[in-house]
């Protein structure tokens, strides 16, 4: 139960931390892209106060922990943190970001924290700090549900096994065993013993049975395989095998005549055959075993042999052969 249960709830898991983080980001996102032209704006005009009041209005944004405005040299112009004013980001994420005309999202070095990135007017570009922290947190609670259920699960299951296996194994060989032992001190009732007898000699019986029919299939099919060997096939337009109740073993027809189009291993060939007087020669051949029989349907030749074991017809070959000119 446990590497069954295992991965499925590591990967529900998984599947619900990047479904929570994907959640997180585009939320943040959407907030920031609707301020865009309200940045662009502001640029334009060079109108700083509009310009703080919605980086003001984008660190309030959940989840988003700074935001700032950097030129194309990369130098920070706006941060909503002041003591970072005119710091500058040469680093590869930062000149990725200002290098880049559309929106990018990016790893950063802190695990938790994603850095956004959108392109605004004059060659200036937006930076946001995402946290998924408090996503990860929820995934991680969520982690826990799914162990939780799948441990009830397995539990559950594993007692219904027990109990299913206790039912129809483990129940059946006690009271064998017990009746077993109740006739070793000769306390045996006689029904128990006679129900005990009947159950081992019914199964002998079956197996026996079985036997029996798989050697005479075995005996049955070494006969066909002993005639197939001297008969030649090559030039057969159809060619059929029955077994002793006249139902198809193989069969192929290439003449379209002889069977219908719905023939298959197990039908007889009275509710297949579309020549009628295919089952006379069957007939035929089967009250004069191991003797070909040769007949004329529809302008072919039909040959029929029928195969017997022990004076007992085993399986019947029908051949059909060119047309006669």
């Amino acid at each position: 139960m446990c590497v069954i249960f295992y991965p499925v709830a590591n990967l529900l898991s998984k599947n619900k931390s990047k479904d929570l983080e994907a959640l997180t980001v585009e939320k943040a996102k959407s907030a920031v892209e609707a301020l865009i032209p309200y940045f662009n704006k502001a640029i334009l005009n060079s109108d700083d106060i509009s310009l703080f009041t919605a980086i003001d209005n984008i660190g309030k944004i959940e989840n988003i922990t700074s935001c700032s405005i950097l030129d194309k040299s990369g130098k920070m112009l706006i941060p909503s943190d002041a003591n970072k004013w005119n710091t500058e980001k040469n680093t590869i994420i930062y000149n990725n970001a200002t290098k880049n005309k559309t929106g990018l999202l990016q790893q950063t070095s802190e695990k938790e924290t994603l850095l956004l990135s959108e392109s605004l007017a004059e060659n200036h570009t937006l930076f946001c700090m995402i946290s998924v922290q408090k996503a990860s947190k929820n995934a991680r609670y969520w982690k826990i549900k799914y162990y939780t259920i799948a441990s009830f699960v397995a539990v559950f299951i594993i007692i219904v096994f027990y109990f299913l296996s206790r039912l129809l194994i483990l129940m059946p060989f006690i009271r064998i065993k017990k009746s077993l032992e109740d006739k070793s001190h000769g306390n045996t009732d006689t029904g128990d013993r006679n129900e005990i007898t009947d159950i081992f000699d019914s199964q002998r019986d079956k197996i026996a049975k079985k036997i029996q029919t798989l050697k005479d299939e075995n005996e049955s099919l070494s006969k066909i395989i002993e005639y197939l060997q001297h008969a030649s096939v090559k030039d057969s337009l159809a060619f059929i095998i029955l077994n002793s109740l006249n139902e198809i073993v193989y069969a192929y027809d290439n003449t379209k005549d002889i069977l219908k189009d719905n023939f298959g291993k197990g039908s007889h060939l009275l509710e297949i055959t579309k020549a009628h007087d295919l089952i006379q020669i069957v007939e035929e051949a089967n009250e004069n075993q191991e003797k070909e029989i040769k007949k004329f349907i529809r302008n072919y030749i039909i040959t029929a042999i029928s195969i017997s074991e022990k004076g007992k017809v085993v399986g019947t070959i029908i051949k059909v052969q060119n047309k006669v000119n």
